[in-house]
């Protein structure tokens, strides 16, 4: 009897089992899913509500246009421009909207907005309206709500009761992006979340784009003194963008030779003993990302490229009319490390220590015995 009260424990748990994953899968979708937004009637009610809203903002009313903030929202759930009258009435009523700025930002509602702006400026704005009719939550560019909600923010500006951030979402609602965005940099608004996720989205543009390097430093020689010393060296960069963990690099660097030897060359059927003014290398570098956090990206990298020293040895041709440059020519090959530190909100500075490989003695021109071997630290600005 024993196993027959086990086969019916094992059957009511089977059955229980059946019946919950039965009730999940029978669930209404607004349960399973939170409730789902009918565009069709949000569509056809939204130009009702910004009526009605904007008309009772203007006259003051605000129990009528709490009460069509909530039905918006009911309709057409969160927007843009429901949330944006919703923090704005809020505030009117002396309703601290920390969390519901936060929620904003976190929804991305700023970037329509931003985009509500640029595109109502221009002379095709219904056409862009028509074409981001969704995105801009069926309200058209230019309504009168828009210049209603900016004019309050303007007034709620005029208020010393403000917290930081209430006072940034206020200048940002006013319309006037150049004027938030160096109010936004500023040190009394430090620890803000505005300030804090603004940085954060140039940060992040920044590393979403190709990025421009110039750097300085000192180039030399391991037996310095030989032929080349300790010269300075300047160049710049062109980096794919850092959200990359392998990254590419077309690097230019100059090498003015202030500290260097005369050494021999033969060009044009003489030997001749020279003193170089300058070296260039050309290099196409790859680098990959080893470690990264708020303060420090750290990337290692190795390349290959030309590597070409001046004699000032040249000739003319009368036929063709050209000059042809007799220069010290070969192979440039670098090993080395770079170190970047965020500045500012999109730009970063660092460090480059790295070790360079020339075999001059492909050059069968070059009658001076030069070392291979080189090194080279730079200070980086990268933007």
């Amino acid at each position: 009897m024993e196993w027959v009260n086990l086969l019916n424990l094992d059957m009511k748990r089977l059955v229980f089992l059946l019946f919950f994953i039965s009730i999940a899968l029978y669930l209404p979708a607004e349960i399973m899913a939170g409730p789902v937004i009918d565009t069709l009637r949000c569509d056809s009610l939204t130009a009702g509500f910004a009526a009605g809203l904007n008309m009772a903002l203007k006259n003051n009313n605000l129990d009528d246009a709490g009460r069509l903030i909530g039905q918006w929202k009911s309709v057409c759930g969160d927007n843009e421009i429901n949330s944006r009258a919703s923090i704005l009435y809020n505030l009117r009523k002396g309703i601290g909207q920390d969390a519901a700025i936060r929620s904003y930002f976190s929804e991305d509602f700023h970037f329509v907005f931003r985009y509500r702006i640029e595109y109502a400026a221009s002379e095709d704005y219904m056409y862009y309206f028509e074409d981001y009719r969704t995105y801009f939550d069926f309200m058209p560019l230019r309504h009168s709500l828009d210049s209603t909600l900016m004019d309050m923010a303007g007034r709620q500006l005029q208020r010393n009761d403000l917290s930081k951030d209430a006072r940034l979402i206020c200048r940002f609602f006013s319309g006037d992006l150049k004027k938030f965005e160096k109010e936004a940099r500023k040190s009394e608004f430090s620890g803000s979340f505005i300030q804090q996720y603004n940085n954060n989205d140039k940060r992040y543009y920044a590393r979403e784009n190709m990025g421009v390097q110039v750097f300085a430093g000192a180039y030399s020689s391991f037996d310095e003194g030989a032929v080349f010393g300790l010269n300075p060296s300047v160049g710049f960069g062109l980096w794919t963008p850092l959200k990359y963990r392998f990254q590419g690099e077309f690097q230019m660097r100059f090498r003015i030779l202030v500290d260097d030897s005369d050494f021999e060359f033969r060009a044009l059927g003489y030997d001749h003993v020279v003193n170089s003014n300058f070296g260039f290398n050309l290099n196409v570098n790859v680098a990959y990302r080893i470690f990264e956090n708020d303060k420090l990206t750290v990337l290692p990298k190795i390349g290959a490229g030309w590597e070409s020293i001046s004699t000032g040895i040249s000739s003319y041709d009368e036929d063709t009319q050209e000059t042809k440059y007799y220069d010290v020519s070969t192979m440039h090959t670098n090993v080395g490390i770079t170190i970047l530190k965020p500045i500012f909100r999109r730009n970063y500075i660092g460090l480059e220590a790295s070790y360079h490989y020339c075999p001059y003695g492909w050059e069968k021109d070059l009658l001076t015995r030069f070392n291979n071997h080189a090194y080279s630290i730079e200070l980086i600005f990268r933007f």
